[in-house]
């Protein structure tokens, strides 16, 4: 009998474990139903052990339990030893000068290092107590941002320097060993943002300085951006257009905000995100059934990859077997309902009606607090950097300056383009400015001097290049 969807198969994951699961479905994301808060304002303990997968190379560890921060740290260090060596001292005072300076340069108050050259972005350890779920978000990182990037790669590995300390650096500090790739466990469900992402980081690094002060910011808003993005577009079921951003408005971290202003809006702000939150953790297991089909391509690592309601939605339709799916999801409707013993099934009687009547199958079936936990990682991904409390108004999507001036840099690049046009860019980018936003940027932009205004009108007036 002609199927599409496995229904065989899924029927007995749910039977034999007895619980959810997503089955050989390749995973979306890397939160936690056990939230944990510790990716709260500490984005940069993800960094290292990203670029040490993207770049395929490990920590040497030795035979201390210490972190490669705390062992380059002692006053004994090999590393800064092996710098002072290649230098004259007149005196042992001027010996110690230097060892403190170099110390100093190479590490913050907290003894982490600084990466002070992008090679050392692969010295940054992960918080040993948050090791799992750091490990998790560097996995997700690589594969659904980095993917197979040599460019990416090469940014990280090169040690082209342009001062003798960091030259004296690069060449004595440890080497790293060489890894196995990591198994792919995550992929892109929005090629757009990632693609962008990676032409974003790949100008920055043209700039070194600005480069180093900039990439955690941007892959922490990328990171951002994708998962608010994945909500607004998931919840659209097939009705999503995947091949640019949804409509999703910014407050200016500096500016007042009011209940009419569209970043408190209900359905354009961060509300909306917050509100559809715990649906998230539904829509990746109603994603993950559906793509147990045999229309599906199983990857290398023969996990099945996730596709998307649009994406499935259209090839039944291209291949004329939308009855044969409605009919396969009709039996897993039926399954599923009696294994929960729902009283009142979902009947739908199109394949549009379809994916929704899957997904409040699941939603009944799961716990509602696993599914809120999960939902607000979110929270904890943004707050303190791209989520404010506005009082009243409850939490709104922010922009800090630093960050505004990020995107104008990436957005511009090299040459000046038109006021209106650098909207659009932010908008490709995930942030819509209303009217008052819009106006205080253009007030930034003037005061410094970034601005090219021949006229009051966007299109006469020009952004200048900032890096």
């Amino acid at each position: 009998m002609e199927e599409i969807l496995d229904v065989g198969y899924l029927d007995e994951l749910l039977t034999k474990k007895n619980k959810h699961t997503v089955g050989e479905a390749i995973d979306v994301l890397p939160f936690l139903t056990k939230r944990t808060k510790a990716i709260k304002e500490n984005f940069n303990g993800v960094l290292g052990e990203y670029i040490r997968r993207v770049c395929e190379v490990e920590l040497a560890k030795g035979k201390k339990s210490k972190s490669v921060d705390e062992e380059l740290y002692e006053s004994d260090n090999e590393l800064v030893n092996q710098i002072l060596k290649q230098v004259s001292f007149d005196d042992g005072n001027s010996r110690n000068d230097l060892e403190r300076f170099i110390e100093s340069f190479l590490f913050n108050e907290d003894h982490d290092i600084k990466p002070i050259h992008p090679y050392l972005f692969n010295y940054v350890p992960v918080p040993e107590k948050h090791d799992n779920e750091f490990n998790k978000y560097a996995q997700f990182l690589k594969d659904a941002f980095a993917g197979d990037s040599s460019a990416l790669k090469e940014t990280f590995n090169q040690k082209d320097h342009h001062d003798i300390l960091t030259e004296l650096i690069l060449q004595n500090i440890e080497s790293l060993k060489d890894s196995k790739p990591k198994e792919q466990n995550y992929q892109s469900m929005l090629p757009s943002i990632t693609n962008l992402y990676q032409e974003d980081l790949l100008y920055l690094s043209q700039h070194q300085e600005y480069f180093l002060q900039s990439f955690e910011l941007l892959t922490h808003f990328y990171t951002m951006t994708y998962v608010c993005q994945l909500i607004l577009k998931l919840e659209r079921f097939e009705n999503a257009d995947y091949s640019e951003p949804s409509p999703l408005y910014y407050a200016l971290d500096w500016e007042s905000v009011s209940k009419r202003r569209k970043p408190a809006d209900e359905l354009e702000g961060f509300k909306f995100i917050k509100e559809k939150s715990s649906n998230l953790f539904v829509h990746i297991h109603t994603l993950s059934h559906l793509s147990h089909n045999h229309l599906n391509t199983s990857l290398t690592n023969n996990k099945k990859s996730l596709m998307n309601y649009k994406e499935l939605f259209d090839l039944v339709f291209q291949e004329g077997q939308e009855e044969v799916l409605l009919t396969d999801i009709k039996k897993w409707i039926a399954n599923y309902s009696e294994w929960q013993q729902m009283k009142n099934a979902p009947e739908p009687q199109t394949l549009s009606e379809a994916f929704p009547a899957m997904f409040d199958c699941l939603k009944y079936g799961m716990s509602t607090t696993v599914c809120e936990k999960f939902g607000k990682n979110i929270e904890d991904l943004g707050s303190g950097r791209f989520i404010k409390s506005r009082g009243s108004l409850g939490h709104v999507l922010n922009i800090t300056h630093e960050m505004l001036l990020l995107l104008t840099a990436v957005s511009v690049k090299d040459n000046r383009i038109p006021l209106n046009q650098l909207f659009e860019e932010f908008a490709k980018r995930g942030v819509m400015f209303d009217r008052y936003s819009k106006k205080e940027v253009i007030a930034l932009f003037d005061s410094l001097n970034i601005l090219d205004k021949k006229s009051d009108s966007g299109d006469a007036q020009y952004v200048k290049p900032i890096l």
